[in-house]
């Protein structure tokens, strides 16, 4: 039950360390990753849609909107929301080992202050209210209204899986993977919102080939939906399911013992370990295929970027000289990314997911695998 309240300054701010820890702050970086990553897709589309002067630094000016920055707090405090409120149900059920390690370091995943009594929950309940007030502000700021919609929608999302969903099979993992993939198309919306609506170019005094009366450029905003956008996301969110699976199987004893019923609790971790492989796959060729298609559909209409390949090997003597290859580059990121995630749920899958060192394994390498992933649509 929540303690007496306390004015406010005395009653956080003695308990900011352990607060800042709840939201994750290993997370940031992904977030903002993410974030710039769909910014990028957005203006790369804008660049390839209109011939501008201002087209090749678009990115930077747009990062710097003021409207964008609003775009990237709302998915910071979005991560930070879900996170505390997590672990606050999680402590409070009882679900959180009171038995976890000392070492309180911001990169500890099991750093769990709640459940280890070092910070009231009272405290972290108020504090999770003013974030998520702050998050329905900044919300208001946000670009578009299917961005503004991703927003809000991520933030209820983020509760209703821990309080209904948490417990559910499937649609635990399948909220996680969606709450992920949900940051660069949010990010990319919004930038593509702010490029339309014209008022952002003229600032950076950008001259368009197709003007509107007013001067207002008229391309759709459909078209941000035929961007490699698209595969961005189901790479990211089979890619996410993939890895979710996995830790589910390794936490597969505790969370029986919990009553939490994961795919691998109800189904075994041998049809755990099967779904993994088959969502790795799925993300295997989503990123493959972003960096593929250019190659596959110039050359059905023409045949040049064969032609330019088979110009270019024989004059290939190292592995720099193919890295300048911007779209050989692409294909060699997304192929290295979704093989490592592959090859590691594949040995997992010829266990049955009785091997916990491999499964471990496989979670800690899927990070390096979705930062190779993401390289790939630079």
């Amino acid at each position: 039950s929540d303690q007496d309240r306390e004015p406010m300054q005395y009653y956080i701010r003695p308990y900011l360390k352990q607060l800042f820890l709840l939201c994750r702050p290993v997370n940031f970086p992904i977030v903002a990753l993410f974030h710039m990553l769909g910014v990028h897709q957005a203006a790369q589309l804008w660049k390839s849609t209109l011939v501008s002067p201002a087209s090749s630094s678009l990115l930077l000016p747009l990062l710097k909107h003021p409207s964008m920055l609003m775009v990237l707090l709302s998915l910071l405090l979005v991560t930070s929301t879900s996170m505390i409120t997590n672990d606050y149900y999680d402590a409070r059920n009882g679900v959180d080992s009171t038995t976890t390690t000392s070492n309180h370091n911001n990169e500890n995943e099991h750093y769990h202050p709640l459940a280890q009594g070092e910070v009231p929950f009272s405290v972290t309940k108020t504090f999770d209210s003013y974030l998520y007030a702050i998050l329905l502000l900044s919300s208001a700021f946000v670009p578009g209204v299917l961005s503004r919609l991703m927003v809000l929608g991520g933030a209820i999302t983020t509760y209703l899986y821990t309080v209904h969903l948490k417990p559910r099979t499937w649609v635990k993992n399948l909220s996680c993977a969606a709450l992920v993939a949900m940051s660069p198309v949010t990010s990319g919306l919004a930038a593509w919102h702010v490029l339309c609506g014209g008022a952002f170019l003229k600032s950076l005094g950008a001259g368009v080939s197709t003007v509107g009366a007013g001067g207002i450029t008229i391309i759709p905003f459909h078209l941000i939906f035929k961007s490699p956008l698209l595969f961005l996301v189901v790479a990211l969110f089979a890619g996410i399911m993939s890895r979710e699976i996995l830790m589910d199987i390794t936490d597969c004893e505790g969370d029986a013992q919990a009553g939490i019923d994961t795919v691998p609790v109800r189904y075994g971790k041998s049809v755990a370990s099967r779904v993994a492989l088959g969502c790795s796959l799925v993300s295997a060729m989503s990123a493959c295929g972003a960096s593929l298609i250019p190659w596959v559909t110039t050359f059905a209409v023409g045949g040049e970027y064969l032609r330019h390949l088979i110009t270019v090997l024989p004059t290939i003597s190292s592995l720099s000289t193919l890295l300048i290859n911007s779209q050989a580059r692409k294909v060699m990121l997304a192929v290295a990314g979704s093989g490592m995630l592959l090859w590691r749920t594949f040995s997992v899958w010829k266990t049955n997911g009785e091997d916990a060192n491999l499964c471990e394994r496989a979670i800690r390498e899927s990070l390096i695998s979705v930062l190779l992933v993401l390289a790939s649509f630079l």
